[in-house]
């Protein structure tokens, strides 16, 4: 279940729960149909076609709209995965011209010409002129990249209840500057008077809690043939894609110790951006250390939550209303029948 060093600029790049992968059952999980890592940003043009011929066919990106937008890097992927926003399980392309942003000030320097190049001549390079195919052997030409938010208003209602009128007060306030100058101050204050204070469990498991419509939406895309082979990340690979990836593996009745395992392999796997990492969580946001690590007493705590409250993953994801029927789609899309897998072993 080692992590893949197959792209340079792709860390902590592999398939979700490794290769030759049983469930509980003893069937065989399907090896190629679904990968996680790292953003894509700053994959090469070379490394395109590498990644192209995987066969991949949507990228389910679980990073706000405004995150996506504000990232560093070529996305030399989109010109053949279009972004989508996916919002109430409804699919809609982003426009080109919403496709980068940042706080007012910058907004408006862009407008007048500022230093950053439109992203089309991002993505473009000069003299790109890869064709795609349909047969496997190279690009996939029908992908699509669904921007689905984890970060949904009910989760923020939830965490800003928690605090007392004079900080919600104040918070709204750093919005107001954060909204001018494009800063982060809002996170920070946050970070400072409540989520610091919690475990990365916990917070897991809010999530996991206040954003069911958006975990079932994120399901049903996978149970749609035609987007898969599929490649789920966020920002590192770590915990909005571990959390996700564990909700597949579960369902599909793979035990907790292996998903336990798949989770904290972003350990290794986020080992050569370390300092990205903590840039990009402490410096930037204001979170502790301890959040840009990948424990595996972390999800083994999360997965303890969710059986306590639920029973397991399945009754959690009836609760978000993703049904007996779809669940047994998705293991019949990722699953070998029962007699192949068993044959394995």
């Amino acid at each position: 279940m080692d992590v893949e060093s197959v792209f340079e600029n792709l860390p902590n790049f592999r398939q979700a729960g490794g290769r030759s992968l049983c469930n509980q059952e003893g069937r065989r999980i399907k090896d190629g149909l679904i990968f996680r890592s790292s953003r894509t940003d700053f994959l090469t043009q070379e490394e395109k076609l590498k990644f192209l011929r995987l066969g991949i066919r949507s990228i389910i990106d679980l990073r706000r709209k405004s995150e996506y937008e504000r990232a560093e890097g070529s996305k030399v992927l989109d010109d053949l995965y279009p972004p989508h926003l996916l919002e109430r399980g409804e699919a809609k392309e982003m426009k080109p011209s919403l496709r980068w942003g940042g706080g007012l000030r910058k907004r408006k320097k862009e407008k007048k010409g500022g230093s950053h190049p439109p992203p089309q001549e991002q993505q473009q390079g000069k003299g790109d002129t890869t064709e795609a195919t349909d047969d496997g052997s190279g690009p996939c030409i029908k992908g699509k990249r669904y921007l689905v938010n984890l970060m949904t208003m009910d989760l923020i209602w939830y965490v800003f209840g928690q605090i007392n009128f004079f900080v919600r007060y104040l918070s709204l306030l750093l919005v107001l500057v954060d909204w001018i100058f494009g800063c982060h101050l809002f996170v920070k204050f946050f970070s400072w008077a409540l989520v610091n204070k919690q475990t990365l469990a916990m917070q897991y498991f809010d999530m996991l809690e206040y954003t069911k419509p958006a975990v079932a939406d994120i399901l049903r895309l996978i149970i749609d043939k035609s987007n898969v082979p599929v490649l789920i990340h966020c920002a590192h690979g770590k915990d909005r894609t571990g959390l996700i990836v564990a909700v597949v593996l579960g369902c599909l009745e793979v035990d907790d110790e292996t998903i336990v395992e798949d989770y904290s392999q972003s350990e290794a796997g986020l080992a050569v951006i370390k300092d990205r990492v903590y840039r990009e969580i402490v410096e930037q946001y204001g979170f502790k250390e301890e959040f840009t690590r990948a424990d595996a007493e972390t999800m083994r705590e999360v997965l303890k939550m969710v059986r306590n409250k639920y029973g397991s993953i399945s009754e959690y994801l009836l609760t978000a209303k993703f049904t007996l029927e779809e669940q047994k789609r998705l293991k019949d899309i990722f699953l070998e029948p029962a007699d192949e897998g068993q044959r394995t072993e």
